[in-house]
């Protein structure tokens, strides 16, 4: 612990600020944040001696005492574009370093690429020896028996249904080709993940014990079939048998192999990428790694996949997150080779001195001749549209090579391969990518509202007709069966059916089902009767719609379950919370203090499923997230509800506040605080109520001061955030006595 004492001063006001530097950057902005009603997000903090801004990696130890804190330009008071997820990890262009800075820069790289020509000690053909064979290997990708069979692997109808959903999430349900082809490659990448294995020591072929390396074998006839040049030998630890892991090259046996470490992971995915049609490109990284390079047409430029790590768009991964030296990465393809190094550092000065095989200007010739090699035999126009896409990506190369990076994304270390081997290699980091400036996402999740207010006419129906508890639960129990059945189905082709003259269940769902009329209809479903008394239920609408919903539903049916069986008296006073979520906010504007990327972002924290959560990498000590209702109507808060995630209780929420703004975040008003509250269970939904106040809000933020462990864990985590509002407008009856039920009641 170090305690500072900083000086700050914010417009023509001074604060003296004590701080302890072991509780955090975001600790400091919320001190700044209580002096100054500037919120953190909206705050940069200046260290004015050093005339740079501070950041969640700044040092604060070494840091000068006089800070500046300016308010930026308030996003969502003027509603900018939300940001898309899908662009998460996109390698937006980033400001450009200060003119002293480069000047030393470029002095640097001037004197090592003088130093290049007396040092240089390998020769051109040393280094075509390097490249060759994978430009053999490369090759092998364009033949379409070897594309048919690496797509018959794939499950491109789960697939193509996951890159659909995920534009939808974004609010895009209607997108262009390009959007659907890069949401799919983004999906194939992430299957591709799963799919295949990492091999650190494979086990015994033989009893599958643990095994220990006894060296190197020659190849077999079989082995050198499919490439295998090298082939490690393992010893059992229990049989003594020995296990031979061939290390092969070519990809269709890769296909059935499935294993392997970086090599055959991206000579295996790079092959897929182009059995898909995508312009590909393997990156041969001489300090040991490889990686896969596509073409985007949607982002107009080459990104950058790593499918060993799962991450898209971050080429600064290796050098920041790894803090890897690299020397060379050169880009293989059937169009030719190139020298993409720049794109992975921005310390160009200190890599040129590790790139002493051969000088600039030879590397340069040698790449052009392969590449003029390779291009032999293609049609005059089409030559011309890669010059021109070289040329293009050459001077975005040298154009992004002097900008900075964004301090607020946090790149991990090397996640893939065993840990004492990663320690070895010293690239180990941090475990996660993540933001520690969230942007302003817009919640794509009126379906869930929907979804949620349409069980009210099915419960009620089962109340008119008082009929007893155990039915209603074993009528929800045959309709969450319709939902497995329809979500096992191709999305483009949804249906199932009931009979009614099948069981007595059956055919109270069959007399229930105008009562489900508006949930199907919140589905895009739509039932159809035959004369022999089956109903079929199918698509009426988008099946991106249905996608979307299908999970909400299943989640909802679930705990509409859990809750009818705790319940004594089903009645219509049974017909609230935590039972019912009537008037359940959305289509807001969200913002937090920090995320998880890509699927721990702020969103998912009101999506109303449990495949996704919230996670905030730094808000074990203090983190928020803030809810903006999207057309500025004001509302009561009556109550909210919080989920717990999927594991690590440790991140569970224990203290916190909510708090309510309708001056546009000038001033908050404290709605509820929590101190040592628990989540027993995973997936544990806890319902608070809200103390009426007679004040209305646009914004609410709920400010968590602590998780349940803060001494061994940095985290702060949610499966789900729902705020339940009074609606002044067309209250139905059922749902006034919600919300007298919501009032009378706290529901722990």
């Amino acid at each position: 612990m170090v305690a500072r004492k900083f000086q700050v001063r914010h417009n023509d006001a001074d604060f003296v600020v004590d701080y302890d530097t072991d509780d955090g950057f975001e600790t400091l902005k919320f001190q700044l944040f209580s002096l100054t009603s500037v919120v953190p997000d909206d705050q940069k903090i200046i260290a004015v001696d050093e005339n740079r801004v501070l950041s969640d990696d700044s040092d604060l130890i070494s840091v000068a005492e006089r800070l500046r804190l300016v308010s930026v330009n308030d996003e969502v008071n003027e509603q900018p574009q939300p940001q898309s997820s899908s662009h998460i990890a996109g390698n937006d262009a980033a400001s450009v370093i200060s003119d002293e800075e480069l000047a030393r820069i470029l002095q640097a790289e001037e004197e090592a690429l003088m130093l290049q020509q007396h040092f240089a000690g390998g020769s051109t053909e040393d280094f075509e020896k390097q490249i060759r064979p994978y430009i053999d290997k490369v090759r092998m990708y364009e033949d379409p028996v070897y594309q048919q069979a690496a797509r018959k692997t794939v499950p491109v109808d789960e697939l193509e249904e996951k890159a659909l959903v995920a534009l939808a999430k974004e609010g895009n349900f209607e997108p262009s080709k390009a959007e659907q082809d890069h949401a799919f490659l983004l999906q194939l990448l992430f299957w591709f993940k799963i799919s295949f294995r990492w091999v650190n020591v494979p086990p015994c072929d033989v009893c599958g014990s643990e095994t220990i390396p006894q060296g190197m074998g020659s190849p077999d006839d079989s082995e050198s079939q499919y490439g295998a040049s090298r082939v490690e030998l393992y010893r059992c630890k229990i049989c003594s048998r020995i296990t031979r892991f061939p290390r092969y090259n070519d990809p269709l046996k890769l296909l059935e192999t499935r294993r392997g470490r970086c090599g055959e992971w991206a000579n295996c995915f790079t092959f897929y990428c182009r059995a898909f049609g995508y312009e590909s490109r393997l990156i041969l990284d001489f300090g040991d790694h490889v990686w896969t390079e596509c073409f985007s047409q949607l982002l107009g430029r080459w990104m950058h996949l790593d499918p060993c790590e799962g991450v898209y768009d971050k080429p600064l991964l290796y050098e920041k997150g790894w803090k890897k030296k690299l020397n060379y990465a050169i880009a293989i393809s059937k169009d030719g080779v190139c020298d993409v190094t720049k794109r992975y550092t921005r310390k160009w000065h200190e890599v040129l001195p590790r790139r002493n095989i051969i000088t600039e200007p030879a590397l340069s010739a040698l790449l052009a001749t392969i590449t003029q090699e390779c291009r032999r035999g293609i049609s005059s126009q089409a030559l011309s549209e890669l010059e021109k896409r070289d040329q293009m990506e050459s001077e975005a190369l040298e154009r992004d090579l002097h900008s900075t990076d964004d301090a607020s994304i946090s790149l991990p270390g090397r996640l893939s391969g065993d840990k004492e081997w990663r320690k070895s290699r010293l690239e180990l980091g941090s475990d996660s990518l993540s933001s520690s400036s969230c942007p302003v996402r817009k919640c794509i999740d009126e379906h869930v509202t929907r979804i949620y207010n349409a069980f009210c006419p099915v419960l009620s129906q089962f109340v008119k007709e008082e009929n007893p508890k155990i039915k209603a639960i074993k009528a929800l129990e045959f309709f969450k069966k319709i939902i497995m059945d329809l979500k096992n189905t191709p999305f483009k082709m949804r249906k199932a059916s009931i009979n009614s003259a099948s069981n007595t269940v059956q055919a109270i769902v069959h007399q229930l089902l105008p009562s489900f009329a508006e949930l199907l209809n919140a589905l895009s479903l739509k039932s159809k009767a035959d004369p022999d008394g089956r109903v079929d239920i199918c698509l009426a609408g988008d099946p991106v719609k249905t996608s979307l919903g299908l999970p909400v539903v299943l989640d909802a049916l679930d705990d509409m379950i859990q809750n009818l069986k705790k319940i004594d008296n089903f009645v219509e006073d049974s017909l609230s919370l935590p039972l019912l979520k009537l008037n359940r906010i959305h289509s807001g504007f969200v913002r937090a203090s920090g995320e998880e990327l890509p699927v721990g972002i702020a969103t998912s924290a009101f999506d109303g499923t449990c495949n996704f959560k919230w996670e905030e990498p730094n808000g074990a000590k203090g983190c928020w997230i803030m809810y903006e209702v999207a057309d500025d109507k004001m509302h009561e808060l009556v109550a909210y509800e919080l989920m717990s995630a999927n594991d690590v209780p440790e991140r569970d929420p224990r203290d916190w506040v909510v708090e309510g703004s309708n001056d546009g975040r000038a001033s908050w008003h404290l709605l509820d605080k929590q101190t040592s509250q628990m989540f027993e269970d995973r997936f544990q939904r806890r319902t608070f109520k809200i103390t009426p106040v007679g004040h209305q809000f646009n914004v609410f933020r709920f400010r968590f001061l602590a998780v349940r462990d803060i001494k061994e864990n940095s985290r702060l985590q949610l499966v789900s955030i729902l705020i339940g509002i009074i609606i002044r407008e067309h209250y139905s009856r059922l749902q006034k006595a919600q919300v007298k039920a919501i009032v009378n009641t706290h529901t722990r």
